[in-house]
């Protein structure tokens, strides 16, 4: 994650708000497969 500074001093609100969206769809991607292998394990 970007520090404040860069967030004040570096990236737009634009840039910010894409990173941070990119930032989300890999942690649900992450999500998903530690589910799949739950489920997988279970079995």
């Amino acid at each position: 994650m970007a520090s404040m500074w860069e967030m004040k001093n570096v990236y737009t609100l634009d840039e910010m708000l894409k990173l941070y969206a990119l930032y989300e769809m890999e942690l649900d991607v992450e999500r998903g497969r530690a589910k799949d292998l739950e489920r997988r394990n279970q079995f």
